[in-house]
């Protein structure tokens, strides 16, 4: 058999000339262009309790090539980055960027090519509230201890930010407060990745009045009565007059301080006893809180009844 070398060659020719040609045409037609692209940056292997703590951004820079028409239509959703996280390690950890396309195109460069994340594990601890005063109430009133309910939350987040956080802490205000403050407030670290549960508790400061002094007389009480035919005199208190200091709302009205009742049912002789003395409401102290009591008494004394014999005879006589 015998090849005919000059008829094959020039097939081959044409049809390495029509390959050309229609490359050429293709290229004049839908020439290869090259486009950048901003695409979303994912991470998966992340184990459960472990959180990215800073070093990943949000969108890597993706670099492609392929034909104009493709091009022209591409939008960064046909795309998919991604990085893949070890499991159960923690710090700074290097890893490459992964980016897949649509068919028909190549990635050309992806910037950046590979990130450095920082993974840290997932703790909680319960801190204390530590409540702190804002302000200062008016002259005359005193904002006392505050009460926090409940005195203690539990704080959850990085550990290495959890170990740093020793309280949390709430604010109150009692600026120009004359009366107790009752409050629902949010409580807070200072470090935006460690959260709190409770988020809110309940803080009560009350605002306490000076105490001022003030002195009254003591208004001795009795009850009963003395045996028959005899009857009270005089009541006396020593200490006549006490001081009693507390808040100026609560103290002044106040114009006298009564003691307990002192039983003088059936006495025939003067009483003398020690008696407390009644709390004022609102008062903060009386001094003292006690006094001696003297009940005197003395006997009645009663018209002797004339003879019925003389007063008739008298009455004749006139």
């Amino acid at each position: 058999m015998v090849i005919d070398w000059q008829r094959n060659s020039i097939k081959i020719l044409s049809v390495f000339l029509a390959v050309i040609l229609w490359i050429y045409v293709s290229s004049e037609q839908n020439p290869t262009a090259e486009k950048e692209i901003n695409v979303s940056l994912e991470n998966v292997g992340l184990a459960q309790n472990y959180l990215i703590t800073g070093g990943l951004p949000e969108s890597v820079r993706v670099k492609v090539r392929g034909n104009k028409t493709q091009l022209a239509n591409l939008a960064a959703g046909e795309f998919r980055a991604l990085v893949s996280i070890p499991e159960g390690e923690t710090g700074e950890v290097t890893v490459p960027v992964q980016v897949s396309s649509p068919p028909g195109l190549r990635v050309v460069q992806v910037y950046p090519n590979e990130v450095s994340v920082s993974i840290d594990s997932l703790v909680e601890k319960v801190i204390p509230v530590a409540v702190s005063l804002r302000g200062k109430p008016p002259q005359g009133y005193t904002a006392q201890t505050p009460q926090c309910q409940p005195g203690t939350v539990t704080a959850k987040g990085p550990s290495k930010a959890v170990s740093e956080v020793s309280q949390a802490a709430a604010v109150v205000d009692v600026q120009s407060a004359t009366q107790d403050i009752d409050l629902t407030l949010t409580v807070t670290t200072g470090n935006s990745s460690v959260s709190l549960s409770p988020a809110m508790v309940r803080v009560v400061v009350p605002i306490t009045g000076a105490a001022l002094p003030k002195t009254v007389p003591v208004q001795p009480q009795v009850t009963g009565a003395p045996a028959s035919g005899f009857a009270v005199t005089q009541i006396i208190s020593e200490p006549a007059a006490v001081q009693i200091s507390g808040p100026a709302e609560a103290i002044g009205d106040v114009t006298e301080v009564k003691t307990k009742p002192v039983d003088i049912r059936g006495i025939d002789n003067n009483l003398v006893k020690e008696i407390d003395l009644i709390p004022v409401p609102g008062a903060a102290a009386i001094y003292p809180d006690r006094v001696k009591v003297q009940v005197i008494i003395k006997k009645t004394e009663t018209q002797p009844e004339q003879p019925p014999g003389n007063g008739g005879a008298e009455q004749q006589r006139q």
